[in-house]
């Protein structure tokens, strides 16, 4: 059975090989120690850097004979990575808010783990990548664990939640585009 927070089982797997496959054509600096770690290397250095993406759709099409499907290309495009607010889940989805006074909120889906089956619980600071992939705004499964909410927090948190909603500012299919670092506060 499959899990309502999560997508497709299908449609997991088939976004996994192709974004593995892309970020292990990203050069990084320092080898890591073990997969998921070197991963999320590649994948913050494509973030950091955009200008990488091309080189690696090289590498994969010249070298390995490869090519990323193009649903797959097309969530990367969308890539965010942050330490997002994972505020807690409904039946079917996570909720994320802006890490960065933007007044706004994802209804997110993961591949193949709920995150809070992942982290054991909600209410914490995390770090990963979302991307719109088929139409729903994803977590890219590569998450780092940076610090749990009090309770105050998280009674803050549900109720910027809350009226985010109410503003029409929760977004299951899209994601807003990333603020450039000079204009996020300190």
């Amino acid at each position: 059975m499959t899990n309502k927070k999560c997508i497709d089982p299908a449609a997991a797997r088939h976004f996994i090989a192709n974004y593995q496959s892309l970020l292990e054509a990203i050069p990084i600096t320092k080898p890591k120690a073990n997969v998921v770690t070197q991963l999320a290397a590649a994948r913050d250095a494509l973030y950091a850097n955009p200008a990488l993406l091309q080189p690696a759709l090289a590498h994969l099409q010249g070298q390995q004979g490869r090519f990323c499907a193009d649903d797959v290309l097309q969530a990367v495009h969308t890539l965010r990575v942050d330490n997002w607010i994972y505020v807690n889940d409904t039946a079917t989805h996570s909720h994320f808010l802006e890490p960065h006074e933007t007044n706004a909120a994802y209804a997110i889906k993961t591949l193949n783990t709920p995150l809070k089956e992942l982290l054991g619980s909600s209410g914490a600071v995390i770090s990963c990548g979302l991307l719109v992939f088929q139409g729903q705004v994803i977590c890219d499964g590569l998450v780092g664990f940076s610090a749990w909410l009090g309770p105050n927090y998280r009674t803050s948190f549900k109720e910027q939640l809350a009226a985010c909603r109410a503003q029409g500012a929760l977004y299951r299919d899209r994601l807003l585009p990333r603020m450039p670092p000079e204009t996020v506060a300190p």
